[in-house]
């Protein structure tokens, strides 16, 4: 029995769309057309779903490989995600706007709200001219010692009340549902949610939904609660860091003696089989690597036995401890 290569995602009025079950992720990919060259590269060994957000800055990149392709658009599955400092209501159209022109693209598949906290901008024009990984505080966000000036009122009611604030995200979250009508994307979700924030945009999602939560998921940090409770309401889990990342003491799930010995057992890839547990799960995995052999690996995603996921699962670490990315409430 094969895997599946799409899953339904909850669109407007209680339709449905496909997204391929496996992305490819461009976060960090850096510039001077490394995005381009493997995004390409990715296109043509069969991935149709690029994973992307304002804040990599490589829209362009994106964009120009997608023209090059020759893959008719409607083929391809673009994900986008807005940062912190355009949180407030007015400033989500504006964001995608930008996105849209950078990737010359009509309309993006799916859109998301990166993190649950907002921060305050400098102004609309420093958000009209702001540049994305800019290393030079030109990204919009005001600063205040050094860190972003958080903006309670449009971070969530969770995050918010923690911090003896008051909050909501849920004019944000219609404003995001105007975009949907006005055909800028096709559908919207929320990225690093917690089961808590969640909660709070549900009463408001119900004629267009919470289509997806995108949230760091790998066999150490298997987010088990939260991708059942997103299943239990018809939210997607898609997966940014399936390989993990590197620990403070070196230590990488890439290595780990386990998964070494079940990637070996299976005739796999290392980051071919943690794709495969991923799809298995019923998640959507966004691998990125610039490699051509380990890109078309990536997606060649097989199922396992029963066994072999039980083994996968018990290198789960208890609590926190198998994070490497950021936290959900960050």
């Amino acid at each position: 029995m094969s895997l599946p290569k799409t899953f339904p995602l909850k669109a407007a009025d209680g339709k449905t769309i496909q997204i391929p079950s496996v992305g490819y992720g461009t976060w960090a990919s850096g510039s001077g057309g490394w995005c381009k060259d493997a995004v390409l590269e990715a296109l043509k060994a069969g991935y149709r779903h690029l994973d992307c957000a304002w804040m990599y800055g490589v829209d362009a990149e994106v964009g120009a490989a997608i023209k090059e392709s020759g893959i008719p658009r409607s083929e391809i599955f673009v994900t986008s995600k807005f940062p912190p400092q355009f949180l407030a209501p007015e400033n989500a159209e504006l964001c995608l706007d930008t996105v849209l022109k950078d990737t010359g693209l009509d309309y993006i598949d799916l859109y998301l709200i990166h993190w649950p906290c907002a921060f305050t901008p400098k102004s609309k024009e420093a958000l009209i001219n702001a540049k994305a990984k800019a290393g030079d505080g030109n990204d919009g966000t005001m600063e205040k010692d050094g860190k972003p000036v958080i903006d309670w009122e449009h971070t969530s009611r969770n995050l918010a009340e923690q911090a003896g604030q008051q909050g909501s995200l849920i004019p944000t979250w219609n404003a995001m549902k105007a975009l949907v009508k006005k055909g800028k994307t096709r559908t919207i979700g929320v990225s690093n949610f917690s089961i808590a924030d969640i909660k709070d945009l549900l009463p408001e999602a119900k004629d267009i939904p919470i289509s997806c939560n995108q949230i760091e998921v790998h066999p150490w940090l298997p987010q088990t609660e939260l991708i059942a409770f997103g299943k239990e309401h018809g939210i997607l889990t898609t997966c940014y860091s399936p390989f993990a990342g590197q620990k403070e003491d070196g230590e990488t799930l890439l290595k780990d003696e386990t998964i070494l010995k079940l990637a070996k057992k299976n005739h796999m890839d290392i980051g071919q089989m943690l794709q495969s547990w991923a799809v298995q799960r019923g998640t959507v995995p966004l691998g990125k690597s610039a490699t051509p052999a380990r890109i078309r690996s990536n997606l060649d995603i097989r199922k396992l036995s029963d066994e072999d996921m039980k083994a996968i699962d018990g290198t789960a670490k208890p609590g926190d401890e198998g994070r490497t990315g950021m936290s959900i409430s960050s």
